[in-house]
């Protein structure tokens, strides 16, 4: 029992950090008195909804402020039992994130060292927040405290649904209207026809990363 308890007030805390990191991130956005600049375009008010990187960001907003809410009822009523759905939620959601966090540090990266601005510009500032630290922090409260219910390896299936809807935005967007630039270099520079390729290698990625979570998760719930 006492386990359980510190393992639930670990997750409720780790789980408004990432409310609270995330409001103060996108809101950042929308600050009249802030001009950012990220690849060639200005990042402001409504642009940061065309990046996954925020949209993933809310996601885990959203799915961690679910699991806030069930504690603070969990408390009033002595319970630790978080259902099913809310965890799965977090799941997908902590997938999204982790996407995010990866494709920055193994692909976005190093393409900007290769520009000379820095492995580590991508990380600076604000997106510190976005890029780094709810990721990281989402990831630890999913795999260690979100609850120790095993989740059902089918549920990995649906950690793809994210990626998939936002490749159907920025396929379009990018390589057929051509309204929005390639911010993620999907293209390589202006090579459209290889957008489908990099959406599978994609889809890929983020199932692995699926697979990997799920288990280190069943992994660390068993040993509780």
């Amino acid at each position: 029992m006492k386990t359980k308890r510190f393992l639930s007030t670990l997750s409720l805390i780790i789980n408004l950090l990432i409310v609270f990191l995330t409001f103060d991130a996108v809101s950042y956005y929308f600050r009249a008195d802030i001009v950012r600049e990220a690849t060639d375009e200005v990042i402001s008010a409504w642009i940061c909804m065309r990046y996954f990187t925020t949209l993933s960001n809310i996601f885990v907003a959203i799915a961690a402020a679910v699991l806030v809410i069930i504690y603070i009822k969990n408390a009033a009523s002595d319970s630790y039992d978080i259902p099913k759905w809310a965890i799965t939620l977090k799941y997908v959601a902590t997938v999204s994130v982790s996407v995010t966090f990866l494709t920055v540090v193994l692909f976005l990266s190093p393409i900007t060292a290769l520009g000379g601005k820095g492995y580590f510009s991508l990380f600076e500032n604000n997106a510190f927040v976005l890029h780094f630290l709810t990721p990281v922090l989402a990831i630890i409260s999913f795999i260690f405290f979100d609850g120790s219910d095993e989740i059902p390896f089918k549920s990995t299936f649906l950690t793809v649904i994210p990626t998939i809807i936002y490749s159907f935005v920025y396929i379009p967007m990018v390589a057929i209207a051509k309204v929005w630039p390639d911010f993620y270099w999907f293209t390589f520079g202006g090579h459209y026809y290889v957008a489908p390729i990099v959406a599978v290698v994609m889809y890929a990625f983020t199932y692995g990363i699926g697979v990997i979570e799920w288990h280190l998760r069943r992994k660390a719930t068993e040993s509780q």
